[in-house]
């Protein structure tokens, strides 16, 4: 199985990073689990490129594309591809600003394409990414939005992720939520503790189902 881990703190290599720690027990616990073939991507690191939105992703018929859109377009093809090769994608992100990261953003532009990952149909948007295709999406946050109702209200990290990734036909989406860090009431390191439980768990159960 491929599996793609997506890193997305912006303290790329902030080994200290709750975010990034939950990473590396994560790739840890599935090469123990048996899973050798585990591409990583860390977005904010500063030797990957990730294109960001210009007019070479709209392909306008008769438009000349400058030597850096050329070069842009080229890396979306290699970024495109390696999300369709994927069979499974780890993503772990801190929140900012109650929602997700610039560079996932710019990510998903790079991935959302038509005719490509999805098809626009007459009254509907089809995915033509692969159905079975399991999305784990572990977010950190400072506060807890399943439980503040002005917290739950801004919640659209949460709801981007599910909801862009179903454009593509994925609705295999597992979300662990690691929140509350930086409330003065609460133990953050029992927190993590339980995120780390609970991730761990996960990809016990992850395992399972793919190797049944």
């Amino acid at each position: 199985m491929k599996i793609l881990q997506i890193m997305c703190h912006p303290d790329y290599d902030g080994k200290q990073r709750i975010s990034n720690i939950l990473a590396k027990v994560g790739e840890d616990k599935l090469r123990e689990e048996g899973y050798k073939n585990i591409e990583e991507l860390n977005l904010y690191d500063p030797s990957l490129h990730i294109p960001v939105m210009d007019k070479f992703m709209f392909n306008y018929e008769g438009v000349q594309l400058t030597d850096k859109e050329k070069t842009d377009k080229k890396r979306q093809k290699e970024l495109l591809i390696q999300w369709k090769n994927s069979e499974a994608v780890f993503i772990y992100m801190p929140l900012h600003n109650f929602n997700v990261v610039s560079k996932f953003k710019d990510y998903i532009d790079n991935i959302v394409i038509v005719n490509e990952t999805f098809k626009c149909e007459e009254e509907s948007l089809v995915g033509l990414d692969k159905s079975n295709k399991q999305i784990t999406f572990v977010i950190t946050s400072g506060g807890e939005f399943d439980k503040h109702i002005q917290y739950v209200n801004l919640d659209f990290a949460v709801q981007y992720v599910r909801g862009i990734f179903s454009v593509l036909g994925i609705d295999k989406i597992k979300v662990l939520r690691v929140e509350g860090l930086d409330l003065v009431f609460n133990n953050k390191e029992k927190i993590v503790e339980k995120a780390i439980e609970d991730l761990k768990e996960w990809i016990e159960e992850f395992s399972k189902r793919n190797k049944v």
